[in-house]
């Protein structure tokens, strides 16, 4: 019985959300025309993958530093080798 309540109560959220999303959406291309709706989401997409490809950059350098760091740990490694045991 709970389970179908809650199961109840979630979908009527997600129907809410969906139908909410239309009618916003609805009411964007209303208030802007079809032609300012298109410019507002290219904008939107050009603003996006700007910070896509920032974060890119970021996670690259990130990987690049983790890799920088491996590989000082590893020639130091090789280097305590080489002075033998004593």
């Amino acid at each position: 019985m709970m389970y179908r309540a809650v199961i109840f109560w979630v979908n009527l959220a997600l129907r809410l959300v969906f139908w909410g999303g239309i009618l916003v959406v609805g009411f964007w291309v209303y208030n802007r025309g079809p032609e300012g709706f298109v410019e507002d989401v290219q904008g939107l997409g050009e603003y996006w993958l700007g910070q896509y490809e920032v974060y890119s950059q970021e996670v690259k350098g990130f990987q690049q530093q983790k890799e920088d760091q491996i590989r000082m740990q590893a020639s130091a490694q090789q280097q305590q080798k080489r002075k033998g045991w004593r």
